[in-house]
C-alpha cells in the first residue's frame, strides 16, 4: 500500500503495482520493482556482486560517519546520497582483488570524509596504551581549522571524534578505550574540519595500530604502527562505542 500525500496526482509513498516511491534528498523518487531472474549471473555479474557486498560491510558500521564526512558532496536535492557517494569512492579506488580472485576493500585506499580544505599533512598516528597521539605537518594556512578522526578495524571497533586539536597545533592526542581487546588492526583516518562553515578536507589513512601482545607486568604497552600509505588523490566528540550489540 502506497499514502498519496499530496493527491492523486500528487507524489506517493510506499508501494503501487511494482513501482515504490520514496523521497531522497528532499526529492520524490519512483523505482521499478525488478523481475525474478531466469538464467545464471555471468562471472563477471557475481564478481561486481561481490565487490558490492564487501563495499557494503566494510562501510556499514561506520555508515553515519562517512554521511557526515561526504554530506557536503551530496547537497539537498542530489539524486544521490552522501552515503552512496562513499560507497562509490570505495568501488572505484578502494577495492583490490585477492590471490583467490575474491575483491576485498584496501583501507588505506578508503575516503571516510570528503571537500575542499586542504587534508592533513604527512599525518601519522602512534599508541601508547588506551592513547593515539597524531602528528601532522602545518605550513601556516587555516590554523583553526579543526581534526576530525576516525579509527576502525573494519568490524566491531568503531571510534569517531569530529572535534579536534587545531590545525597550527600541528599534533593532538585521543583517549579511547578498550584497544587492549583489539584482534585486528585499527585503521586510523583524519581530516581538518572548519566549525564555522561547515566545510571538510578529504580524510587521509594515518596508519593503524596493531593488536598489542597479551601484556606482562612491567612491560611497555606501547603498540606498533603500519606505515600510513600516501595521500589519497583529490572538543565535541561523539559517544564511543564498542562493541555493537
Amino acid at each position: 500500500m502506497a499514502i498519496a500525500e499530496q493527491g492523486i496526482n500528487g507524489p506517493f509513498r510506499g508501494k503501487v503495482g511494482s513501482v515504490i516511491g520514496y523521497q531522497l534528498n528532499g526529492q520524490n523518487v519512483m523505482r521499478s520493482i525488478s523481475k525474478p531472474r531466469k538464467r545464471p549471473f555471468t562471472e563477471r555479474e557475481l564478481l561486481n556482486q561481490a565487490k558490492m557486498k564487501v563495499t557494503s560491510q566494510f562501510l556499514e558500521r561506520i555508515r553515519f560517519y562517512v554521511k557526515f564526512g561526504f554530506r557536503g558532496e551530496a547537497p539537498e536535492g542530489s539524486r544521490v546520497g552522501a552515503f552512496q557517494l562513499a560507497q562509490s569512492q570505495v568501488r572505484k579506488h578502494a577495492l583490490e582483488i585477492d590471490s583467490e580472485g575474491k575483491p576485498f576493500v584496501n583501507p588505506a585506499k578508503v575516503l571516510i570524509s570528503k571537500g575542499n580544505l586542504e587534508p592533513p599533512l604527512n599525518c601519522s598516528v602512534t599508541a601508547e596504551g588506551d592513547r593515539l597521539f597524531f602528528r601532522w605537518d602545518y605550513l601556516e594556512s587555516g590554523g583553526y581549522h579543526r581534526l576530525l578522526t576516525l579509527a576502525y578495524d573494519g568490524d566491531s571497533f568503531h571510534f569517531f571524534r569530529d572535534v579536534g586539536a587545531e590545525r597550527r597545533s600541528g599534533q593532538d592526542t585521543w583517549d579511547l578505550h578498550d584497544l587492549d581487546l583489539l584482534e585486528q588492526p585499527l585503521h586510523v583516518y583524519a581530516a581538518f574540519r572548519n566549525t564555522m562553515t561547515d566545510e571538510i578536507s578529504d580524510s587521509v589513512y594515518c596508519g593503524a595500530i596493531e593488536p598489542s601482545a597479551p601484556s606482562v607486568p612491567g612491560t611497555d604497552r606501547s603498540r606498533p604502527q603500519t606505515p600510513p600509505a600516501p595521500p589519497s588523490p583529490p572538543s565535541g566528540q561523539y559517544a564511543l562505542t564498542f562493541p555493537d550489540q
